[in-house]
């Protein structure tokens, strides 16, 4: 036995990894123009704007917050799943990334203020290039170091894209574990309440989470094979079920119709806004993929614009590289990423952890390694 287990299915796995993979590469494409003017951008960079990596944190390939954060998700559905295994009871995701997220919190402030957190420790933490600021928002940062832990919905009215950007892992769990089941309305409903329920962790107002739940479902149904238009369908289908959707439901349906219109262009991108609450920041994610010709296309559309170019670089990698697979992605943005290999690795247990062992006693070397990689409780 080998651990840790890659899935069999080749196909699965270049999808799950393009889409974790995807998404930091769009965010360190992003990150060094985050705060900068279109104006500036070009001035800059050229007429064709950011087009490869340039020095931000000190380096070329660096990731922000944005990627951070997702790998905390995704660590935290892995968690919950295994204490389900354990427990013989239903995932618990919204208790897994509270903690979870707290872990992240480690990586961000002084130990001194998080002690009273009480992480456990876990494989993520020891990954020390994790310990660095990259920018991180602070809505997450005032509400996880409010709630000290605690398994608590935020208690504030903003609708920042932070809750968004990092969904990506939850429609990524869905996909691969119920990957003949995708049809179901009742699967939907839990991907988009997943979703949501874990960007309300630090978001409080609707649209920050229901945009959440949105991309959750879209990239959980790429991931299995429907196409993007198809998967934007369901998940609106999904998405006006809930009060409060109009503005996230306005903001989808404005990115779709100038996909159609006016793809590809500048001047319609900057039309969904700048991308810093999530409703604009997914529609933008949304209208890049929609017209790109390809991985590489899409990206740089995604980032050159007056706003959070991270983020909806973030979304635009998450998506096109789900649809397209690893390979899709150039090689030369591959090789320079930070945090290669652990992206890599996050992504090839989310594609194969239906195949874990964990429950009897026969297992107990597997259930060690995973349980120390994923802590429960």
């Amino acid at each position: 036995m080998s651990l840790p287990r890659i899935t069999s299915d080749a196909r699965v796995r270049s999808r799950f990894s393009g889409c974790l993979l995807g998404g930091a590469v769009g965010d360190a494409l992003g990150a060094p123009v985050e705060f900068l003017h279109l104006d500036e951008i070009l001035r800059t960079y050229g007429e064709q704007g950011i087009h490869d990596y340039a020095p931000a944190y000190g380096k070329l390939g660096a990731i922000t917050d944005d990627t951070q954060m997702t790998l905390f998700t995704a660590e935290a559905v892995l968690s919950a799943h295994i204490a389900s295994v354990l427990q013989g009871q239903e995932p618990d995701f919204f208790r897994a990334a509270a903690a979870s997220y707290a872990r992240w919190l480690m990586t961000q402030v002084s130990s001194r203020l998080v002690s009273s957190c009480n992480a456990k420790a876990s494989w993520l933490l020891q990954q020390k290039k994790l310990f660095s600021r990259r920018s991180p928002g602070t809505t997450c940062l005032s509400t996880l170091q409010n709630s000290r832990g605690k398994v608590t919905r935020a208690m504030n009215d903003s609708k920042g894209c932070g809750g968004v950007m990092r969904m990506a892992p939850v429609g990524m769990y869905f996909a691969a574990s119920h990957v003949r089941d995708h049809n179901s309305d009742r699967l939907r409903s839990n991907i988009f309440a997943t979703g949501s329920e874990l960007a309300a962790l630090t978001h409080g107002h609707p649209s920050g989470c229901l945009s959440a739940g949105v991309l959750a479902v879209i990239v959980s149904l790429v991931l299995v094979g429907k196409s993007l238009p198809d998967a934007i369908h369901s998940a609106k289908e999904e998405l006006r079920k809930h009060p409060s959707h109009k503005e996230v439901l306005s903001a989808i349906e404005k990115s779709q119709s100038l996909a159609t219109s006016r793809p590809r262009e500048r001047r319609a991108l900057r039309e969904l806004g700048k991308g810093f609450v999530a409703e604009e920041a997914l529609a933008m994610g949304l209208y890049c993929s929609l017209g790109a010709k390809d991985f590489e296309d899409g990206i740089i559309l995604a980032v050159n614009h007056s706003g959070d170019s991270d983020s909806t670089g973030s979304i635009t990698g998450n998506l096109l590289g789900a649809a397209g697979g690893v390979e899709a992605i150039p090689d030369h943005w591959l090789a320079r990423l930070e945090l290669r290999p652990t992206i890599e690795a996050l992504a090839d247990d989310l594609a194969a952890f239906p195949e874990w062992r964990l429950r009897t006693q026969a297992d107990a070397e597997e259930r060690a390694f995973y349980t120390s990689r994923y802590p429960v409780g």
